[in-house]
């Protein structure tokens, strides 16, 4: 543990103050879910409501990051729409950790592969998910000692472009392989919402199609279209900044929707 977050819960202790239960929301994936989840500061202005972020950049493969509390988000930020919708469900103030990594596949074992059988306990921690792992165990203690109850809530997942090259025929079992590992590490019952990629060729279809699948067999996924979304050109697997708003939009409106499953906690 850093000394500054062990200073602070002992000072925490020593007071005698309580955390309080915030709501937590990771956003995971590759270089869209990056975009979606990217906000900062608005200089000069201070709303009533504030988010605790967790940013890292998009070619970075970080295991620790630095808590920063935003409380106006800047009205050009590829990731206002997911944050200030988060915001109006959550009440006063939620925390996003961010863990996105430009052109990272589900497949390959130094990105997000989960491991060949997770359930068998053919797990692979040398990757993505491994670092994802000892980031979000910072951010957690980072949370904890400035008096915040760790308490997620949901995953969003937005990635898949990488792997519509050769690997979309894996797609669906690498997915679920990974929905496990989420579940076993973060919470049983973790609902995992999910972006579509842009259908820019027939393996990137095929990808979406996996999603569906998953979806149809895992009451705790749901999965948003996108293709009327706009991308940052009409051959960019990239949306612009109108699609990425959108998309954060219709993801936690999609989050909305299935916890409202009594199912769903």
């Amino acid at each position: 543990m850093k000394a500054k977050t062990f200073c602070l819960l002992l000072l925490w202790t020593i007071l005698g103050l309580k955390a309080h239960a915030t709501d937590v929301y990771l956003i995971l994936g590759q270089s869209n879910g990056w975009r979606i989840s990217s906000i900062n500061q608005f200089p000069g202005r201070s709303d009533s409501k504030t988010i605790h972020y967790f940013p890292m950049g998009c070619s970075s493969r970080p295991e620790t990051s630095t808590m920063t509390s935003i409380t106006s988000i800047h009205p050009s930020c590829q990731g206002r729409g997911v944050a200030e919708e988060l915001l109006k469900l959550s009440g006063e103030e939620i925390i996003i950790v961010q863990y996105c990594v430009c052109g990272s596949s589900l497949h390959s074992e130094v990105n997000w592969y989960p491991g060949d059988d997770p359930e068998a306990g053919l797990l692979n921690n040398e990757g993505l998910y491994g670092k994802f792992i000892k980031y979000l165990a910072d951010a957690r203690s980072q949370a904890e000692a400035a008096g915040h109850e760790w308490n997620i809530k949901a995953a969003f997942w937005h990635q898949g472009e990488s792997d519509s090259n050769q690997h979309a025929a894996t797609y669906e079992q690498n997915f679920q392989h990974l929905l496990y590992r989420l579940r076993t590490d973060l919470g049983k019952d973790l609902p995992v919402i999910a972006g579509k990629i842009r259908e820019l060729s027939e393996p990137a279809k095929e990808v979406n199609r996996a999603l569906d699948k998953v979806a149809t067999k895992d009451p705790g996924v749901a999965v948003v279209p996108v293709e009327d979304l706009p991308g940052q050109t009409p051959t960019d697997v990239h949306f612009n900044t109108e699609g990425c708003h959108k998309l954060g939009l219709r993801l936690v409106e999609a989050y909305s929707t299935l916890t409202k499953n009594p199912a769903i906690k």
